[in-house]
């Protein structure tokens, strides 16, 4: 007995936190309304009627563990309000869209009663409760009639159905090893490791939005470094190896993102932040005239977090800038060199570094 009464205890305030927190503050109750009577809703762009009557104002925001807080659920949780004061209708005062503080639809409304509502109550009063998903859901609606003479839902003038649940983005551009150069290099060793810190690189990604803020994205990517050495001899090897030498390094990287997304007023730009880890490879090849003479590969794990930017230029088609850090680094390697393929280790306390910073602008296509 005394283990249920400490489990209720525990779990109840848990199940509670997870809903949106409300606080009110009411002047004036009437009766209370029964739970199916109809609470009128007149969105910040609707004008109330004159004879309302203002009993107070309750606001719902985010409890700090809120997640069922869609704007559905937060109006059902100001309505419920409203009806135990005896208030048949909420006037929207404010309205806070998700974004990177939290994944809540937040809001502020006026409790009003008014006498003979039912002539308000039309289909544009009732969409909003049961209807509206997505976009709809994130903004107020304007109503207007179509060509059918029926009434849809406008947003900034510009018929939205859903939110973009998908985006696909292609990326291409510069990017920079970050890791320090190795000590002991020679002059010539140093000018062809600097030049082999730049190069460019392409991404592709696909996500999919569990809500307008927040979703998850898997990305495969890939980066080309290379540098001519020109002519030179190999004094190291015998018989002494003398040509054309160049290196050629890639970095591919496959993994996944969790990614927010926040949109501007007109909710046609967006901001948007991931995190994430994955799978890199690394592969390096010297080559003797053009042939490889030397090859070197290592697998690690890698993190991923970017920041990047879209610019709306269609519904479903943008032009985005991103900013991304790419980390990783290993000790062991394999190496192949005149067919032979053997297993390598750095020295103690020595580590190839991966990381690179990387800049590039793409297309992304979202629906």
């Amino acid at each position: 007995m005394k283990t249920n009464v400490f489990l209720s205890l525990c779990v109840v305030p848990l199940l509670t936190s997870c809903s949106a927190k409300l606080t009110s503050s009411i002047q004036k109750t009437y009766a209370p309304l029964a739970y199916e009577e109809e609470v009128r809703v007149f969105e910040i762009n609707e004008e109330t009627p004159l004879n309302a009557e203002k009993l107070g104002t309750v606001k719902i925001g985010d409890s700090g563990f809120s997640t069922n807080c869609n704007y559905t659920v937060v109006l059902d949780k100001a309505k419920a309000e409203s009806r135990r004061v005896g208030g048949n209708a909420l006037k929207i005062t404010q309205h806070q869209l998700p974004d990177l503080w939290s994944s809540c639809h937040r809001i502020t409304a006026d409790v009003l009663k008014i006498d003979g509502t039912e002539k308000y109550l039309s289909v544009a009063g009732t969409a909003v409760d049961s209807t509206l998903t997505g976009a709809e859901q994130a903004i107020a609606p304007v109503y207007k009639p179509n060509k059918q003479g029926t009434l849809e839902i406008f947003i900034d003038d510009t018929l939205r159905s859903s939110i973009p649940r998908f985006r696909i983005a292609i990326d291409g551009g510069w990017q920079y090893r970050t890791a320090k150069l190795a000590d002991g290099l020679n002059s010539e060793l140093k000018k062809h490791y600097k030049k082999m810190k730049a190069g460019f690189h392409y991404d592709l990604q696909a996500a999919y939005f569990f809500t307008e803020s927040m979703g998850v994205e898997a990305i495969f990517s890939q980066q080309f470094f290379g540098n001519n050495l020109g002519n030179g001899t190999l004094t190291d090897a015998f018989p002494l190896v003398s040509g054309t030498w160049d290196e050629k390094m890639v970095l591919n990287y496959i993994g996944a993102n969790y990614i927010l997304r926040h949109f501007d007023a007109k909710r046609k730009n967006c901001w948007l932040f991931s995190v994430g880890f994955g799978y890199l490879g690394y592969n390096d090849k010297l080559l003797l005239d053009n042939v490889e003479y030397l090859k070197m590969t290592a697998g690690t794990f890698g993190t991923n977090m970017a920041i990047g930017y879209d610019i709306g230029l269609s519904e479903n088609l943008a032009i985005g800038f991103k900013l991304a850090l790419r980390g990783g680094t290993f000790r062991k390697f394999k190496q192949t060199q005149n067919g032979i393929t053997t297993n390598e280790t750095l020295p103690d306390e020595t580590f190839e570094g991966l990381g690179t910073l990387k800049l590039s602008v793409g297309l992304r296509f979202n629906k």
